[in-house]
């Protein structure tokens, strides 16, 4: 004769039973049918439920409830009951809470007159600190799957962090996400799973923050964003290359131009860039990026070298290399960054 014996976790303890196998697997013969069974048993404890059909072969102690082997399997489950023990004991809608004898349960239910019928099973919750039996053609056991996760990894732009430095801003954690799941036990086999739903991963998104803070960009490159702070007393701007640039103050400024070859007052050449400035409104040396208002012409990345007599309060001269360029420049209101 074929021996089938599935192993399950009740209360944290290992049970080997002849004839005994989760819904969801098929039983061999000769426990095929229930035909050699008084009747089907339904265990829940801590782990997945499992039923029980005919005699097992090896002896189980629980807290609540004793197996008792058998060499045949034919006939009912010899599941003990100690003296004096407390239990609860439903069907349909009657409930009586009693002490046990020295008994089986086979002979409690029918002690009580609560024999199964045709259909029904005995099911024997072992979740609480007294033994529940229930004697019943339905039974839903709650359960929840845990799967562990992964975090994922983002990296972000940080305008206001040197170019090519990368940092982690906040570091991943691997998580786990919980589902629940409600079975249905009907019949003596597994009926149908539902899928209730699932909680919150708690993975942690690691996050990366690259920097893209130059010290000046290209003549050719051009305002694409300007962040300014909350407090208005300066920001960062955003260039369609992608680099970025902060600012601590940003000034409205009148700006003429001139094309006079030499030295500036501060001894630098005069070239592109090099700007004159009232030095008591703009401190020489100080480091700008400047554009018209409107945006339609960009002067660029300058630095305050030079003065002038008619450069005064927010007037700048923007240095070109023609005249020609001087001339179509003219006179023009410019946003001036200064540059942090």
């Amino acid at each position: 004769m074929n021996t089938f014996i599935t192993q399950f976790l009740l209360r944290g303890r290992l049970l080997a039973v002849t004839g005994l196998a989760v819904a969801s697997l098929a039983l061999p013969a000769p426990l095929q049918g229930l035909d050699n069974a008084r009747h089907t048993y339904l265990l829940q404890g801590e782990g997945e439920p499992a039923f029980i059909y005919g005699a097992p072969e090896e002896d189980a102690d629980y807290e609540l409830l004793t197996v008792r082997a058998s060499d045949s399997v034919i006939g009912d489950a010899q599941l003990l009951l100690e003296e004096g023990q407390s239990v609860t004991v439903t069907h349909g809608g009657d409930s009586s809470t009693l002490e046990a004898k020295n008994e089986t349960v086979d002979r409690l239910l029918r002690r009580l007159k609560m024999t199964p019928e045709e259909g029904e099973m005995v099911v024997l919750d072992m979740t609480g600190e007294e033994l529940a039996i229930s004697v019943t053609d339905h039974w839903y056991y709650d359960w929840e799957k845990t799967i562990p996760t992964t975090h994922d990894t983002e990296e972000i732009i940080n305008p206001r962090l040197d170019s090519g430095v990368v940092q982690v801003a906040q570091a991943g954690q691997d998580g786990e996400y919980t589902e629940s799941y409600t079975s249905l036990y009907a019949d003596g086999v597994l009926s149908r799973t539902t899928y209730l739903g699932r909680t919150e991963d708690t993975a942690v998104t690691e996050i990366v923050e690259r920097g893209t803070r130059v010290d000046s960009v290209d003549r050719s490159d051009r305002i694409a964003e300007v962040h300014p702070d909350e407090d208005g007393t300066g920001g960062y701007l955003v260039f369609t290359s992608g680099a970025t640039m902060t600012y601590t103050s940003k000034m409205l400024c009148s700006a003429t131009a001139y094309n006079i070859h030499g030295r500036t007052a501060t001894g630098y050449p005069t070239e592109i860039g090099n700007i004159a400035v009232d030095p008591r409104v703009i401190p020489y040396g100080t480091r700008m990026y400047i554009q018209t208002v409107s945006g339609s012409w960009v002067y660029g990345m300058a630095v305050a070298r030079d003065c002038g007599g008619a450069v005064k309060g927010n007037i700048i001269d923007l240095w070109f290399p023609d005249y020609s360029t001087c001339c179509q420049w003219g006179r023009r209101n410019c946003d001036v960054f200064i540059l942090g």
